[in-house]
């Protein structure tokens, strides 16, 4: 498979949805964090994913709601699409680019290589190739680096990616499983020695579930995600030198949701933030 073109240089990135792949409020949940969130609609959430703004503008993770994201980032001309893995929430909105909908022409598509096969051994996704709606194209440049991570790579492997900026270098690292099997990966004893080897200063940090015990009738170990309770315990209170850390990828049940919860004000007492939709981040 050919791939063509070099990543434009960027300099602004919008976080366009903070929530887990299925947003908020989710199908088939009855549980209060959902009803409020159909009562409420400033409680609802779009499915994690950033704006990309520079000479031209891209999106990471193409994701059900993406054209409400691209109505977010007030410009519909997407030159390029960066997928991190290719978990239905995050390709699922890859159809609207088909003649179907936008239609467009030979918009960018970058992703891994097992996520190129992948995208090819599917056939509403390979027509989008084979029409030149999408056209595939490096996964990295000099500023944008992917990094890979852990995370059930059973079909297609994940990544994680940094942002080098004039003045911010931002982690996105919205999947990976365990802090365990990351660190191991990536040979490194903690997170923020992790961090500070990237020379990250901004971590948009996976933030799944706030504990072990967030999904009722589900077994929450086949869905893999280190807690935020799990995070907080390795990188402890920010200091002078820390990076910012931001959750997000938040799952439907997390009460991260609600700014008044004793989970959040525990977050952002320690010195840590989580993600709103619409947060700008200058790189």
């Amino acid at each position: 498979m050919v791939k063509e073109g070099t990543a434009k240089m960027y300099d602004r990135i919008t976080l366009l949805g903070n929530a887990q792949d299925a947003g908020r409020p989710q199908l088939g949940c009855t549980e209060k964090c959902c009803e409020d969130a159909r009562r409420n609609t400033d409680l609802s959430r779009m499915p994690v994913s950033l704006g990309l703004h520079g000479e031209q503008f891209g999106i990471v993770e193409a994701t059900r709601c993406i054209g409400d994201q691209i109505t977010l980032m007030n410009n519909s001309q997407i030159s390029e699409v960066w997928l991190t893995h290719a978990h239905l929430g995050h390709i699922e909105g890859l159809g609207q680019f088909g003649r179907e909908s936008f239609n467009s022409k030979n918009v960018k598509l970058r992703c891994s290589e097992s996520v190129t096969n992948y995208v090819m051994k599917h056939p509403i996704w390979k027509k989008l190739i084979e029409r030149g709606n999408l056209t595939f194209a490096k996964f990295k440049s000099d500023t944008i680096v992917p990094i890979e991570v852990p995370h059930r790579a059973q079909d297609f492997d994940t990544h994680s990616i940094l942002f080098k900026g004039k003045n911010n270098n931002i982690l996105f690292l919205p999947d990976h499983d365990t802090w365990e099997k990351t660190l191991d990966f990536v040979e490194y004893n903690n997170p923020k020695e992790w961090f500070s080897s990237l020379d990250a200063n901004i971590i948009l940090l996976d933030g799944t579930f706030w504990n072990s015990n967030e999904l009722r009738g589900r077994i929450q170990a086949d869905v893999p995600h280190p807690t935020v309770s799990e995070t907080l315990d390795f990188i402890g209170e920010r200091s002078e030198n820390d990076p910012r850390v931001i959750f997000i990828h938040l799952n439907h049940t997390n009460p991260l949701h609600y700014p008044n919860s004793d989970e959040y004000q525990k977050v952002t007492s320690l010195g840590w933030e989580v993600g709103e939709e619409g947060m700008e981040f200058n790189l």
